[in-house]
């Protein structure tokens, strides 16, 4: 318990340090205007297009001045040439629909006919609640030189208003400042500090469309102040009669900012009354900041819209305008026609189509009627959700394997993204998306996969050091490779199993001392052991005399086969030369060889494993290593083995059923190199005669195995065979010869 709770403690502290960093990277980057240009460009978009359409408030209505209404009305398609005394009777055709509010984002700000602008002033006088658009127009200012040349040495702004008879009939002035550049349009601005706070054209529309409850908003005022510090109109009608909107709202909003929190106590006490919803928003807008983000509701058209025929040709009750803001400018649905449109996250990538400058104005009036602009967290907030992300996705990344490390990160990114995508599309927030998912996420996984890797190549360099004194480097990085799982999983692999068994070590063991016989066991076994090694086998097992080793690999390799020939007679050379300097304590070594399948893994259970090969091929090697013993040879091995073998002097012993086994295996006695001169022997007369023997042939078989004795001496396989053929002689014959069936060990 006390390794684990250290594990975890310096998981914890390594995920805390590269949090921490990530962490203030990333609030670094969102205070920079980097961060803001990676959320705008990058998370608004993504976040709009996830929501999709939103419906629009029915209260806000855009009368559109397009090329449709043009052919429709049969004027030429410059609506700003059209006759202003066609405004003024759409302005008395919307007046009849009793609307709330008429805003004009049309400029008017050439004489041009008398009696057009007269009529259209009539118009505007009787309605008593237009309110037209004024702009801001950039001058050079000029410097005369010592030359008596001018010079521009710098730009200034003035308001260029409608002509003076259309601006005295309004209920008041406004503008709406939107970029020039084609840069795309994400927030908007509800006041303007370089103009003494001058509201622009939502902020006005939203106070004229609010004004037939202004009486409630001056009772409250007058019980929350003592005193105020200017004179407010006691009516509606006085507000109508003055025709100062402008003044008004100026007013009010400096009151606002004045008394911080008398704008919360008003909204409280309309909310407690269930005041119409118009007039906590025009509160709300009063007391906000300067700008606001725009909550779009859709592409072009998404705010409810009329052509501007529509208006003049509707007759009385058709259309369903009462009590709703207008806002009268040039919105076309085809972009070849577009004019005063502005990119937006709506535009269309197809068709090009931008929304237009009057829809943005009725899009931020809607936000602002019912508390849907963007709100963006503030600055302890953000930074709040940045430090939290990086931190937890850290940690976490650190406290799971690698191979989980991107898995984790993507899964935790979809969560993080549905929630902030939640926020956004039911409570109109607008939190970090860009920065933790595209730049704090990766650099996290990403360094997250490097600790990981420094790690892990320190966990395997431990690894490979301790495993180095039971396993030859070369196995250990193998195993190191392939495996995952140690106590799980083995390793499929192909190759070599070597079983050993030592004579007479019974006998042994009962005549000496315990210490005499571990220290004697101990130099047998590094003898028997030093071949192996260098012979890049692994020593598996070791039970008393008995050892078992094996070669393996992923694919069958013959370099390997002929690696554990080599030993094999290595051990046999290296044993005789022990056993001839403790000829009272030698110890006959006897060898089996079988190639084929196995799984190198470790074997056991609760808290002891050993590190084995595990299949039949261990079995049958025990099992070719026994053979020796009834044939009185000192190294089997299968025909498996020796495919591919070359440089080594061999005899075939026949076909055998090994003990409990099925299938029935070529065996050969491995006898030596073939450039030992010493060893050489021509055991083709003895394969003959096996073959005799498989073939029933048995006097052939006889006369052959006695032979060969003839020729080398005494031969233990051809005494087995002789024996065999006289049981053979006794008993009823069998079927076949070709294959030996066993019955011992």
């Amino acid at each position: 318990m006390l390794r684990i709770s250290h594990y975890i403690k310096t998981q914890l502290y390594k995920g805390l340090g590269l949090g921490l960093v990530i962490a203030l990277l990333g609030v670094g980057l969102a205070s920079s205007p980097a961060g803001r240009w990676l959320e705008e460009e990058l998370g608004l978009p993504w976040l709009f297009k996830a929501r999709g359409h939103r419906v629009a408030p029915e209260d806000v209505v855009v009368i559109s001045i397009d090329s449709r209404s043009s052919q429709e009305l049969g004027l030429p398609n410059k609506p700003r040439k059209w006759p202003r005394s066609l405004h003024g009777r759409v302005v008395d055709k919307l007046s009849e629909n009793d609307v709330s509010s008429i805003t004009f984002d049309v400029i008017f700000d050439e004489e041009r006919n008398k009696l057009e602008n007269s009529v259209f002033a009539d118009s505007i006088q009787r309605a008593k609640k237009v309110i037209l658009f004024q702009y801001l127009k950039k001058f050079p200012v000029y410097q005369q030189d010592s030359n008596r040349k001018q010079q521009i040495i710098g730009i200034t702004e003035r308001l260029i208003p409608p002509v003076s008879v259309l601006q005295e009939a309004a209920l008041g002035l406004t503008l709406f400042p939107l970029p020039k550049v084609p840069a795309r349009v994400n927030h908007f601005q509800l006041y303007s500090p370089a103009l003494g706070n001058a509201a622009t054209m939502p902020v006005m529309a939203l106070l004229a469309h609010s004004l037939d409850q202004y009486e409630i908003i001056n009772r409250l005022l007058k019980a929350e102040l003592e005193s105020l510090p200017f004179q407010l109109p006691q009516s509606r009608a006085k507000i109508l009669a003055q025709k100062d909107l402008h003044g008004l709202a100026s007013r009010l909003r400096n009151l606002f900012l004045a008394q911080q929190d008398l704008a919360s106590r008003l909204i409280t006490q309309l909310k407690a009354q269930n005041a119409p919803q118009k007039l906590p928003a025009l509160i709300n807008a009063l007391a906000m900041p300067d700008s606001a983000y725009l909550n779009f509701y859709g592409p072009a058209g998404s705010i409810n819209t009329i052509p501007y025929y529509r208006i003049l040709a509707a007759k009385p009750g058709e259309l369903d305008l009462k009590g709703k803001a207008v806002f009268i400018g040039f919105a076309e649905e085809f972009q070849p026609e577009q004019a005063d449109a502005f990119y937006t996250v709506f535009t269309d990538s197809q068709s090009g189509l931008d929304i237009s400058g009057v829809e943005i104005a009725a899009t931020a009036f809607a936000n602002l009627l019912e508390n849907s602009y963007l709100k963006i967290p503030t600055a302890s907030t953000d930074i709040l959700i940045l430090l939290a992300w990086g931190l937890l996705l850290s940690i976490g990344l650190r406290m799971v394997s690698g191979q989980f490390v991107l898995p984790v990160a993507l899964i935790a990114s979809a969560v993080y993204g549905w929630l902030v995508y939640q926020q956004f599309a039911i409570q109109h927030h607008w939190l970090p998306l860009a920065i933790p998912l595209l730049i704090q996420t990766p650099l996290i996984v990403v360094g997250s996969l490097i600790w990981k890797y420094q790690d892990v190549q320190k966990e395997r360099r431990n690894i490979r050091q301790a495993f180095g004194y039971h396993l030859p480097i070369k196995v250990v990085d193998q195993l190191a490779r392939g495996m995952e799982h140690i106590t799980e999983t083995g390793q499929h692999v192909h190759g070599i199993v070597m079983a050993t068994d030592a004579a007479q070590y019974t006998q042994l063991s009962e005549s000496m001392a315990p210490a005499e016989l571990r220290t004697m066991m101990n130099q047998y076994y590094e003898i028997l052991f030093t071949p192996i090694r260098q012979a890049e086998g692994v020593v598996s097992d070791v039970i008393g005399d008995a050892a078992l080793a094996f070669w393996a690999s992923p694919q069958p390799d013959q370099q390997q086969r002929q690696q554990a020939c080599q030993a094999a007679l290595d051990i046999v050379q290296a044993i005789d030369r022990f056993n001839k300097s403790n000829i009272s304590h030698a110890l006959p070594t006897r060898l089996g060889l079988h190639f084929g399948e196995m799984v190198m893994g470790h074997v056991g259970a609760v808290d002891h494993y050993e590190y084995r090969a595990v299949g039949d091929i261990v079995n049958t090697a025990t099992r070719i290593e026994g053979l020796n013993k009834l044939l009185g040879t000192r190294v089997i091995v299968s025909e498996q083995v020796l495919q591919g073998v070359v440089g080594f002097t061999t005899r075939e012993l026949g076909n055998f059923v090994l003990v409990g086994k099925q299938q029935a295996l070529k065996l050969y006695e491995l006898v030596a190199q073939n450039n030992d001169a010493d060893q050489f022997i021509d055991y083709t007369q003895f394969e003959n005669a096996v073959h005799h023997y498989q073939t029933s042939h048995f006097d052939l078989a006889e006369q052959g195995f006695k032979r060969f004795i003839d020729m080398y001496g005494s031969d233990s396989p051809s005494e087995y065979y002789l024996g065999l053929i006289e049981q053979n002689k006794i008993n009823e014959p069998e079927e076949t010869y070709e294959v030996i069936k066993l019955t011992q060990k």
